[in-house]
């Protein structure tokens, strides 16, 4: 049964439709978060202690990283034991907490502790003295701009409590194109999240990247299967390539023009097989983009399975192999050969499917770039190891979809080649005559031919 590879190519430019509408106007329908049932001002005092929060900025564009202050001073006559508890609305429509070596949390006296996205301080205020806290948070950029985002920060000390309160108002951020695009996919991404997480699936983030590249590579489904296609030419056109090379061995460039000619007869382009990895670079890129954004932003810290964290081993643009080497791995010896599978089965996946889609080729040009193309999957190895697991997961996915395509593309090709053979399976000749006894146009020519050369050679008798 033939396949229509339209019907494999519409699904999944649905969805991408629906991902593009609904991911531009996600947000609009998300509800604030809970605000105090009073008001809060950003001072509060008793009992000769001042609790202050200030906020770096009133408006803050989604994705950037805005200060609070928080200042404990005591007036009163005695010590004073206290706690301080900070929670911030939480992420996607809230705020992500920064504790990082960009965004320390830091404290002048007393002990800070993370909880999630709760921030906890405990110590000891004397009289007279004043202790400050500095901590940095970041509104996504998936988030709905125009909120206005409130956090609390309560302290406790004896039988009083201070409640002081901080708010800014989010706004759409400034972004370039390759900016926009980034954010797009992040959203598409964050979109997925929701929806899988929204009927109890496990691990709805994986799945969720899973899930965009099925559509990327639906997407993508008419080159790969050109991609596919001229693969297959050229390992049919071999024998007379070779042929041609031994005809034209001394002269390279009448060599080069034959085989263009070749391949412009049979319709092929060697340089087919790259168009789908080239088309795909900058979703690649941008998804690294996205990936290491959402991880900034408190939004990919779930694992998949094995994997401890999607945005792990390497969180950070540029970061390098601090976590691997040298030995003992930084983070742990579990953790580190966790995070060290996907890296393996993508060198597998990749080896096998460029031996799949790169025919044997009797060039020496194209041979010899076969052979460097080898170290390839070596080479995007290397890159899984700095780079976060959700990347890699991408990588190895479309690899197994690649393959996947492959193997239907072929079935479809070959059902398509036996419909133009005989029925005995031989194929039908280019001058044979068809059953309803018409001569080919070829037969009709050769004819036709022999007709003027008779022609030319009876006129020649009679002038003798």
């Amino acid at each position: 049964m033939q396949i229509n590879a339209l019907k494999f190519l519409s699904l999944p430019l649905i969805i991408l439709g629906i991902v593009f509408f609904l991911a531009l106007n996600q947000p609009a329908t998300a509800a604030p978060p809970d605000r105090p049932d009073r008001v809060i001002g950003h001072m509060a005092e008793k009992a000769g202690v001042t609790l202050e929060k200030q906020a770096g900025a009133q408006v803050v564009p989604l994705g950037q990283v805005v200060s609070y202050t928080v200042s404990i001073k005591n007036d009163g006559r005695e010590t004073i034991n206290a706690t301080l508890t900070d929670a911030l609305p939480p992420v996607p429509e809230g705020l992500a907490l920064q504790n990082n070596a960009t965004t320390p949390i830091s404290a002048t006296t007393g002990t800070v502790q993370v909880d999630g996205n709760t921030l906890v301080w405990t110590g000891s205020v004397a009289s007279g003295e004043e202790v400050t806290l500095l901590y940095s948070a970041i509104p996504p950029t998936t988030s709905t701009p125009n909120q206005e985002l409130t956090n609390v920060a309560v302290l406790q000390f004896g039988n009083n409590t201070l409640e002081a309160a901080a708010t800014i108002t989010t706004q759409s951020p400034d972004l370039s194109i390759w900016g926009s695009f980034i954010n797009f996919i992040a959203l598409a991404l964050v979109f997925f999240d929701r929806a899988i997480s929204s009927v109890g699936i496990p691990y709805s983030f994986g799945f969720a990247i899973i899930l965009f590249t099925i559509v990327v590579r639906g997407a993508t489904f008419p080159l790969n299967m050109q991609q596919i296609k001229s693969s297959k030419a050229m390992q049919e056109l071999q024998p007379q390539l070779k042929a041609m090379q031994e005809k034209f061995k001394g002269d390279r460039e009448k060599l080069a023009q034959e085989q263009m000619r070749l391949y412009k007869e049979h319709g092929v382009n060697p340089l087919g097989g790259c168009l789908p990895m080239v088309v795909q670079m900058p979703i690649w890129f941008a998804l690294y983009r996205s990936l290491i954004q959402l991880a900034h932003e408190g939004m990919l810290n779930e694992g998949f399975f094995w994997i401890p964290s999607l945005a792990g081993p390497v969180s950070t643009q540029g970061g390098g192999m601090g976590w691997l080497w040298p030995l003992p791995p930084s983070i742990g010896w579990a953790s580190a050969i966790a995070y060290l599978v996907m890296p393996v089965l993508l060198i597998v996946s990749q080896f096998y499917t460029q031996k799949l889609m790169t025919p044997p080729s009797s060039d020496p040009q194209q041979a010899q770039m076969q052979n460097v193309m080898k170290f390839m999957p070596l080479m995007f190895g290397y890159i899984s190891l700095i780079v976060p697991s959700g990347l890699t997961l991408y990588w190895f996915t479309s690899n197994l979809l690649g393959v996947g395509q492959h193997y239907l593309t072929k079935t479809q090709l070959g059902q398509t080649s036996a419909k133009t053979e005989g029925v005995s399976g031989v194929p039908v000749s280019a001058n044979a005559v068809p059953a309803n006894g018409t001569p080919s146009e070829s037969e009709e020519s050769d004819k036709s031919k022999q007709q003027k050369h008779a022609k030319s050679k009876r006129k020649s008798r009679r002038k003798r």
